[in-house]
């Protein structure tokens, strides 16, 4: 159906059908179920991007790791992400996300 490929929950689905089969018109709550669900689409998709960009900059600080570092040597990439570096001279990760 539509309306669950749109996000609506089953139990929003079952609320705006029960509405309608009682008679009544439930289009006001289905359309500002639907405005929400395109809020929650758009602030998914910010995230998304954020994330996007965070895993870039990972990925660059990590091949510029890989290149300064020798065949079978440690390049301490999952370190880099939380800003443990023990033993190492590398400066701790500059892309670690920040708490909002």
């Amino acid at each position: 159906m539509k309306l669950l490929r749109m996000g609506f929950t089953l139990a929003e689905l079952a609320e705006v059908l029960k509405a309608r089969d009682a008679g009544g018109a439930p289009c006001q709550r289905v359309y500002n179920l639907a405005k929400e669900k395109l809020k929650g689409i758009s602030a998914d998709i910010v995230a998304t991007k954020r994330t996007e960009q965070y895993l870039k900059q990972v990925l660059s600080d990590w091949e510029h790791r890989m290149l300064g570092t020798a065949p079978g040597q440690k390049s301490n990439l999952l370190h880099s992400l939380t800003g443990d570096i023990s033993g190492s001279n590398r400066k701790a990760n500059q892309f670690r996300r920040r708490k909002t």
